[in-house]
Formats: structure tokens, sequence, C-alpha cells
């Protein structure tokens, strides 16, 4: 069955363009013109993966992002931004806001289609190797149900994106990792440039402050070679 992607962009021509090329890939389409309206269509039928502008009517794409990454049906739908205005420090924003991917208009379709079919890939449902348990002292990670247990609290509100960036540092405890390979192994592609890389140091951000953890606990930055998963008190 073919993955469902939704498109919610304001420029007819564009959306247009965008949605027949998805749909020559093999990929079953809907559309929005408005934030308001993609929000809504999202929440009555979650897409598979939802392509998302910027700058829309009435509803910005970053409250489409917030609404729909704050909402349990949509939560775990991979977002990729694909917008005309680049602004210094905009994409960072827009992975804090919760999106998993962010792309600049005018894009080459080879580079769309290796991007949305990497953030499918992320997306499915653990494979039965993969969904044992990983306990690392009071912390426990449930890959099948995307679960942090730490202690006697749990958390079930990271990303899928979130979650798998800390399976991937708990599998090799306490060997650090550096954010090529971590980029590589969770978002299904090769770094595309330097500055793609941020988006690991901002998942790394976003999962230290769901956790309650600081800087010098169990997720440590590590200088010159990346990030390590260990018990602080293990240091």
């Amino acid at each position: 069955m073919p993955s469902k992607i939704l498109v919610i962009e304001d420029d007819p021509a564009f959306r247009k363009t965008v949605a027949n090329i998805l749909r020559h890939k093999g990929f079953e389409v809907a559309t929005a013109p408005t934030g308001k309206l993609g929000a809504r269509r999202a929440q009555d039928a979650p897409p598979d993966m939802i392509l998302l502008d910027l700058i829309l009517p009435g509803m910005s794409g970053l409250d489409v992002c917030q609404t729909l990454k704050q909402d349990t049906q949509t939560a775990g739908v991979p977002i990729l931004i694909l917008t005309g205005e680049d602004k210094d420090g905009q994409d960072i924003a827009c992975l804090d806001m919760g999106a998993d991917d962010y792309l600049t208009k005018p894009v080459k379709t080879d580079r769309l289609i290796a991007r949305c079919r990497a953030l499918l890939r992320r997306a499915q449902p653990a494979r039965a190797e993969d969904s044992s348990a990983i306990r690392i002292g009071d912390l426990t990670l449930e890959h099948d149900t995307k679960t942090v247990t730490l202690g006697e609290k749990k958390f079930s509100h990271l990303t899928p994106k979130e979650f798998e960036l800390l399976y991937k540092l708990a599998l090799q405890t306490p060997k650090p990792q550096n954010r090529e390979s971590l980029y590589r192994d969770v978002w299904g592609i090769e770094a595309p440039s330097h500055g793609s890389l941020k988006t690991v140091e901002v998942h790394v951000r976003r999962i230290r402050l769901k956790l309650g953890w600081r800087s010098d606990q169990w997720l440590f930055a590590i200088s010159g070679r990346g990030y390590c998963l260990k018990e602080p008190d293990a240091l």
C-alpha cells in the first residue's frame, strides 16, 4: 500500500508540481492550501508524512507544526518543512518546534524524494530484532512502545526521531557517537551539509528538556567526538 503524503502549500502551481512528482514516484497524495485546513485534514486522517510550507494564510507553518506535534494522533507523523524563506536560524526554530527535516526551495526532485523516503523509513514500526528493551542502570528504553523509563517515572512523549537518537546512543553505550553517524543512522541518509548536523544538536537539546536532564546527566557531549549515553556516576 503506497505511503500517503499530505502537502500543505498555498502556492497552487508549486502545490500541483510537488503533488505530481510524488504521485509519479508512487505515493498517495493529499493537499491543503492553508495551514488551518491542512492541520484539520492531518488530524481527521493522519497521513504517513507531511510536506509543510512555512508562509501560509491564516495559520503559519510553525503553528501547524506545533499543533500537530502536540496532538497524540499526529505527533509521530514526520514533518518535512519545504520553504522559500531561508532566514538565519529559521531551520533551528523549525526543528525546535518539532519538525523532522528542513529543505529550502528550489529543491531538486531527487533530493526531495530521498528525504521523503528516509523520513518514511524512520517512521516505520520497529522490526522484531529491534523491539527489545535496553537497560542502563535505572534507565530503560523500550523500542516497541517508544517509552523511556527512568527509575519509577515513564516518559512517552519523545518524538520518533528523539527516541531513535537516544536508542542508537544506548546501543553503543558508553562509546561516543559522532554527529555524522547519528544523522546517517537516525535520518537514513548522509547529512547533505555541515549545517544539517545542527539537527542532531537540536534533538539532543529537546531530549534533555523532555527528560529533565542537565548537560552533565546521562546524555553527554564529548568534545570533538559527538555524544554518548551513560550513567552519570559512571564517569
